[in-house]
């Protein structure tokens, strides 16, 4: 069944619930079998040891689109810097305006720096490592 799971097919595969999950083995079945995008709903999706940037996950991101887990996982993080906010609405729908438009925003500038489907984890990487040493 283990390997029935990483060939079954997908254009979208979201890791979620573990991290250290995704093989080098499981990547490339499922790039053989279509896939085109990976969005991380678990820290450190891949099975290496670097937290940022492996292999496996440098392997991906040059074959698919992967949204990097610290974009995708960002919501706990942009919620409590929303809520420390003077005179903010409260409301679940703000709340998750709010995040939803960090993710928005963090994908766009990544794409606007790259122009390419692919290498988005790099780039964005890349741009937050800048923004952190300034």
């Amino acid at each position: 069944i283990n390997q029935k799971i990483w060939s079954i097919g997908a254009e979208i595969f979201v890791p979620c619930a573990a991290s250290r999950l995704v093989t080098l083995e499981h990547l490339n079945q499922m790039i053989a079998n279509d896939l085109e995008v990976i969005s991380s709903g678990a820290n450190v999706p891949f099975d290496e040891n670097e937290i940022f940037y492996g292999p496996i996950c440098q392997r991906a991101d040059e074959m698919v689109s992967v949204l990097p887990d610290f974009i995708s996982n960002c919501g706990m993080a942009r919620a409590f810097s929303y809520f420390m906010q003077e005179n903010i609405d409260m409301q679940p729908k703000s709340v998750f305006q709010s995040v939803s438009e960090t993710i928005k925003n963090a994908l766009l500038e990544s794409y606007q720096e790259s122009n390419e489907k692919n290498n988005i984890y790099k780039t964005a990487l890349e741009i937050a490592l800048k923004k952190l040493l300034k």
